[in-house]
């Protein structure tokens, strides 16, 4: 650390959380900067995939996300009917929340919801157990082809990422540019041993007013974190109840969030001013 000029980290809580955990780099806290990853825009563009059912962007959002929702639900054998869709896109490990994710499923199916679940690792074979329990169930679709991913994504009302820690997620963000909700929980708890970063990205649609403030240019919306265990019952029934009760207010939110930008652009230039600014700090000290 002490010949490093500048480190960067893909998470600004990271960047704050490394420093309190290991006292060796507290003195240097200083050269560490938190800059958020983006996604590729070029991959999984709404409005310029010829395979969905409908091209859209945040202007025709509602009308794409009905057409992708019903070729989804047709695909996977779903009951095609107008309920709230939760979709669930991650590797099934601890970090990831595994029970979290097994409690979600209950909650949205005990809220009227659909869910698909599109998981990897050896867990996906407890996850199909659950399916035994809900053997009449049609509203429920657990998967592993990884190559329908996109499809996940576009018919997807919500997509739950109630990860136990992120150094940064991309889930969310690939989430948003397709219009897609994501519903994240919040740990307050900044000192615990696992914190979830999802808040660099994830504003709370509802509380988090400071953090729009601060985005004016660049408003990070979304909903919805909690801090304690029962956070995922929070955040999913406060995103399935706006579906419900405001289906307006949900489709204004999903247009929100597909206007966000987070391509490579902003990334690429705090990376490469971060680079000239070690650049410019050997200069001096060569001098």
């Amino acid at each position: 650390m002490k010949m490093v000029n500048n480190t960067p980290r893909v998470s600004y809580i990271l960047k704050k959380r490394r420093s309190r955990e290991n006292p060796v780099i507290a003195p240097h806290l200083y050269k560490f900067h938190g800059i958020v990853n983006g996604i590729d825009l070029t991959y999984g563009d709404p409005y310029n995939d010829k395979f969905i059912p409908v091209s859209y962007t945040s202007e025709n959002v509602v009308e794409g996300k009905r057409a992708a929702k019903e070729a989804l639900q047709q695909r996977l054998g779903l009951s095609r009917s107008d309920l709230p869709l939760v979709g669930i896109i991650t590797r099934l490990t601890h970090q990831k929340g595994i029970h979290l994710i097994k409690h979600a499923i209950w909650r949205a199916l005990d809220r009227g919801g659909q869910v698909v679940l599109l998981g990897f690792s050896s867990w996906i074979h407890a996850f199909k157990m659950i399916l035994t329990q809900f053997s009449s169930c049609s509203d429920l679709v657990i998967n592993t082809i990884y190559s329908i991913i996109a499809d996940f994504m576009l018919g997807a009302d919500m997509i739950l990422v109630p990860s136990i820690f992120e150094p940064c997620g991309l889930t969310q963000l690939t989430a948003m540019r397709y219009g897609s909700v994501p519903v994240v929980r919040k740990n307050w708890k900044v000192w615990a041993t696992f914190l979830s970063r999802l808040h660099d990205t994830v504003f709370d649609v509802d509380h988090d007013k400071k953090e729009h403030k601060q985005q004016a240019l660049n408003q990070r919306d979304s909903i919805l974190k909690e801090q304690i265990h029962l956070g995922v019952d929070y955040a999913l029934n406060r995103a399935i109840s706006a579906w419900y009760n405001d289906r307006s207010w949900f489709h204004s939110l999903c247009k929100r969030v597909m206007e966000q930008d987070w391509s490579w652009n902003r990334p690429a230039l705090d990376y490469l001013e971060l680079y000239h600014a070690a650049r410019k700090m050997k200069n001096q000290m060569n001098n």
